[in-house]
């Protein structure tokens, strides 16, 4: 409950401080904050475009020892100046429990739509073969409080016995 009041202040005082355009759907960010995946405290992630409609991303959380995933989204109709950004990703992840580690693949499918002026909100679903393999459905908003800085909020729900997962953080957008 603390973290859905947290969420909330954070989305409403930035509402009310800054109106500029913003670049909350710009895919150049590094992000970090709060996550809640099995023992997890902290993620860091990051994603840069490396070519017309090829998105490079990686995301490092602090559970177990760590997990690791790196891999790409490759946009299907990226400027094409519709309402949804469609985008297929594939990458590889990593998992690392002390004595136990698992890598593997992981593949997938979503969608980003502008919400507002501010707000962007991103859906997907995927799958990984890590962990005995477990599928999971994901949404995320992002809101603009500047330019270059938003908030994050999300929630991915897993299957196959794995936890959810809830992430509340800040972006900066270069």
């Amino acid at each position: 409950m603390k973290k859905l009041i947290l969420t909330t202040a954070l989305l409403a005082s930035g509402s009310l401080m800054f109106s500029a355009a913003s670049k909350a759907d710009d895919l150049n960010y590094v992000s970090g904050g709060f996550s809640d995946f099995y023992d997890s405290d902290f993620y860091v992630e990051g994603s840069k475009t490396i070519a017309p409609n090829w998105v490079g991303e990686v995301q490092l959380t602090d559970m177990g020892d760590y997990s690791l995933r790196a891999g790409a989204k490759y946009f299907m109709d990226m400027g094409a100046g519709k309402q949804f950004d469609t985008f297929l990703k594939a990458g590889v992840s990593h998992y690392d429990f002390g004595n136990y580690d698992d890598t593997s693949a992981y593949a997938g499918i979503g969608t980003m739509t502008k919400l507002s002026q501010q707000a962007t909100a991103i859906v997907d679903a995927g799958y990984d073969w890590g962990l005995d393999g477990f599928a999971s459905v994901g949404a995320r908003l992002r809101y603009a409080f500047t330019e270059q800085f938003s908030a994050d909020a999300g929630f991915r729900g897993n299957f196959n016995s794995i936890d959810n997962e809830v992430h509340i953080g800040v972006t900066y957008h270069f």
